[in-house]
């Protein structure tokens, strides 16, 4: 697992994103694609549930954005070992293939503030991710050469 100085990084109104997504390919697109969408959010990686309990417990977030189904376990998996190293007021997004149908069990949950269907795009999760958080953060750049930590730890 790589260490990064979470705190360190952070910088004035720029929001922390945690994404947990297993398949590397994937996860790079999504790297991408908010780095693109979301220039004032910084954002970190975990590749499982191990992980990003791991990232959790050492580093404050404010959105997290997970895939439902993880090699080690799901989103509600992450949820419910994560409640006492989640921050107050994290928003959480789910991020899937599976119907709208299949997930309202997980929709209807408190802490889950949103759900977007991987084939719906990344400019979704983008807009999901303001319309939750607020568009200021999205405005404010981070300095050039932010890092992105990738935890893996299964």
């Amino acid at each position: 697992m790589q260490q990064a100085n979470w705190h360190s990084n952070r910088s004035g109104n720029s929001r922390v994103i945690l994404l947990v997504e297993d398949h590397d390919m994937y996860r790079d697109v999504v790297r991408a694609a908010l780095g693109a969408y979301l220039p004032g959010y910084h954002l970190f990686e975990a590749d499982c549930v191990a992980s990003a309990l791991s990232m959790l417990n050492t580093c404050h977030i404010d959105v997290l954005v997970t895939d439902m189904t993880l090699p080690d376990g799901s989103a509600i998996d992450l949820l419910d070992q994560g409640r006492t190293s989640l921050p107050q007021g994290v928003k959480v997004i789910i991020l899937s293939s599976h119907s709208t149908a299949d997930m309202l069990p997980v929709l209807s949950r408190q802490d889950v503030h949103g759900y977007v269907s991987k084939e719906q795009g990344l400019k979704i999760l983008a807009d999901t991710i303001t319309s939750i958080c607020g568009p200021e953060a999205a405005a404010n750049p981070l300095p050039a050469g932010g890092k992105m930590a990738l935890a893996q730890a299964c």
